[in-house]
């Protein structure tokens, strides 16, 4: 039995030092041999769901993530379990899912920050812009310091056309504590946009464009800005 342990020890510490490296097949490879010798080792199962989810491959990742819940064993973070399943379902685009697993998250730990932020998130991909909203408001008022929750906060209230000079503000705040970030531009920019000001959303926009110039979102609020400078 000790043999086994030693081995079983050597291999994981091989594993975890292949993820840290972000040699993903190499750790992949290490934990599918210490499963074969300790099956119902949660960490094991658990490592190689976070290996195979880094990788894209989400539906195995979950499939492991779920070995692990199924265990049932007290010790287990089970938070931190159904938060890696719900990225996997992320990641798929699958956010009802994403959302159920959240709420059960949630219902356990009220205050579980990024489990919130993770909700938001779903919430404002499926549409449900003001449900979205609130989320991002509950995680400040939890996290007064969360500038990632005053950011999506602004976003959506100058997206619903709501409180307006109050969403310039906060993205304003939000911008001054870190100018180099390119959602942080874009949503004062689109603040800006919203209450006509055009020239100072282009000088936003195109800030964030420089930063992330790929980013599709942000490419989509110039074009519209275009649009709405066309019809001066």
């Amino acid at each position: 039995m000790d043999d086994i342990n030693n081995i079983l020890n050597d291999i994981k510490k091989s594993a975890l030092s292949n993820l840290f490296y972000r040699d993903y097949d190499s750790a992949i490879d290490d934990l599918k041999k210490a499963e074969v010798l300790d099956q119902q080792n949660p960490e094991i199962l658990f490592n190689l769901g976070i290996a195979y989810s880094r990788k894209g491959l989400y539906k195995t990742a979950n499939d492991y993530f779920t070995k692990v819940l199924n265990l049932n064993i007290s010790y287990i973070n089970s938070a931190n379990v159904k938060k890696n399943i719900a990225f996997c379902f992320i990641q798929s685009k699958d956010y009802d899912k994403a959302l159920n697993i959240l709420d059960e998250v949630i219902n356990d730990f009220s205050a579980d920050i990024q489990a919130l932020n993770m909700k938001g998130y779903c919430l404002e991909k499926k549409g449900r812009i003001r449900d979205a909203l609130k989320t991002y408001r509950e995680i400040f008022n939890h996290d007064r310091s969360n500038i990632n929750s005053l950011n999506s906060s602004s976003y959506l209230m100058a997206l619903l056309g709501i409180e307006l000079e109050s969403a310039l503000k906060i993205a304003k705040f939000v911008y001054n504590k870190d100018k180099t970030n390119p959602a942080y531009n874009d949503t004062l920019g689109y603040a800006h946009m919203k209450l006509g000001n055009y020239a100072e959303a282009e000088k936003y926009l195109n800030a964030a464009a420089y930063l992330l110039p790929f980013n599709e979102e942000i490419n989509e609020h110039i074009r519209e800005l275009d649009r709405l400078k066309s019809e001066l």
